[in-house]
This record gives structure tokens, sequence and C-alpha cells, in this order.
């Protein structure tokens, strides 16, 4: 509708005041409002707020406007400003992303009570509809917490064709045996940066299709998930492009030590 429309523009021109100025009705706030709705329309409404995310981030590149204008400017930069504005969306009842279940052994984030802050932690058991009881990755500390203290992680994992390999077997990370898929360790969405060009240092293969396709390692969807999460998929491609070096990290060494101590059920 015009009003859902104009309410889109006004938190793109929040991020970016630049846009309400654009003399081209393409790239003016309105213009990208209106195609940020068509393509919504499209898809049927995407069904997360990643998808969400990755709609905006399309329409955007299509009209070739950043939100981030700093002249510094990263691809993780502008994809934090299109969070942003996503969730100002939802904020706003603009967008209605669809509420995660919070069941055990789910990645969530909830507020630690020493420091009444957000920090990653498992759902290890429920205690109630209203109450779960889990444990803080980064301290291992376990504590009963209200649902409204909790906020699911979407556990769609951002590395496209990994759900095609789902195989069962025991997870090169954790070592439990799970429903396996395959995560390119060089994330497929930046293959483009490679592919007939120079891997990242320390890669020993070719910059081919089949290469790329294959360079990789199978992993349990929670641990592939957290694997996404540690970073993005250009800061994974470049720097976390071996499973040794993603169990280097201090996060991943956390997250896998209290994973691995859970049964193979959850």
């Amino acid at each position: 509708s015009e009003e859902l429309e104009k309410l889109v523009a006004r938190a793109l021109k929040a991020e970016n005041p630049a846009l309400q100025h654009s003399e081209d009705p393409n790239t003016s706030a309105s213009g990208l409002a209106s195609a940020f709705l068509a393509y919504a329309a499209d898809l049927a409404q995407p069904n997360s707020v990643q998808a969400w995310c990755k709609l905006l981030a399309e329409v955007l590149s299509d009209a070739g406007v950043c939100l981030n204008e700093d002249e510094d400017r990263t691809d993780t930069s502008e994809m934090e400003a299109i969070s942003l504005v996503v969730a100002a969306f939802c904020k706003k009842g603009v967008l209605v992303a669809p509420k995660a279940k919070i069941e055990e052994g789910a990645l969530v984030m909830a507020v630690l009570v020493e420091d009444d802050d957000w920090h990653e932690a498992v759902i290890q058991k429920e205690l109630s509809p209203d109450k779960f009881l889990l444990v803080f990755l980064e301290y291992g500390k376990p504590q009963e917490t209200l649902v409204n203290q909790i906020r699911p992680m979407d556990l769609m994992v951002d590395d496209e064709g990994a759900e095609a390999s789902l195989e069962e077997g025991r997870c090169e990370l954790c070592a439990r045996r799970k429903l396996l898929t395959f995560h390119h360790l060089i994330p497929k969405d930046v293959h483009p940066t490679y592919l007939k060009k120079r891997l990242p240092p320390g890669i020993d293969g070719e910059p081919s299709r089949n290469f790329l396709n294959s360079y990789g390692t199978m992993v349990c969807r929670q641990c592939h998930a957290y694997i996404h999460r540690i970073a993005p998929n250009d800061v994974l491609a470049k720097e976390y492009n071996t499973l040794q070096k993603i169990m280097d990290h201090p996060q991943v060494q956390k997250w896998v030590q209290w994973v691995s101590q859970q049964s193979s059920g959850r």
C-alpha cells in the first residue's frame, strides 16, 4: 500500500538522508521502497530477517545505491546498515518475521543477569512455557531465563547449496554423529572473487569452479550455523578458510567444548 511504501522510504532515509534528494526516481527513497515491496511480492514474502536483508541488499545493488556512504565503507559495514534498516522495518511492523521456535540445543541470544547485556547461549532445557535453562557460551555459565529475555537466532545457514548435501556422519567440528551439511571453506557467494583469479593465501588448489565447489568440510547444522556467526562470508574466505583456522577461533573452541558434551539427539 501507499502507506507501507512511505514507512519503508522513511526508514531508508533515516539511514541515508541523501536518498531524499535523489532526482532519479529509481534511486530515490520512494523508488527503492517501491522496488523493495515489489521484489517481496514476487518472492511471496521472505520468511526470515536474513532473507529480508538479502532482498534489500539485492534492491540496493540493482539500483547502484549504498546505504553506508562512508569513504572507508566495507561490505560488512553496508550489511550492518541494511540490518539496521530491516530491524527498523520489523520494529514499526512493516515487516513481520516469523518467530523462531525455542527448543533444546538451539543457539540464542539471552540476557546475562550479571551485566544485563545480551550474550550467545544454548538452550539446555525447557523448564516451563515461559522459562528455559540455558548455558552462556562465553562463560560456560548456566542460568534460568525467562522467554522474554531470549532471542532465537536464525539457524538457516548462509551457504548456498549446503542443504543439498545432507547426509549422516560424524561432524568434523564437534565430532557428534548427526545429519551433516557441506560447509564451503570459501563460501559460495564469494566464489566470483576468486574464480579464475588468485585463491586466498595458504590455500593449495586451482581457482576453478570444481575446486571451489568441492573445497570444504562436513559439519552438523548447529556447527555450520555457528561458523557463519563468527564472521561474514568474505572474512570466512580470507581468514577462516581451513577447518583448523575455524577451530582456533576462541568462540568456536568454547562452542565445541559445550556442544560436544551434548547427546547426538540434540
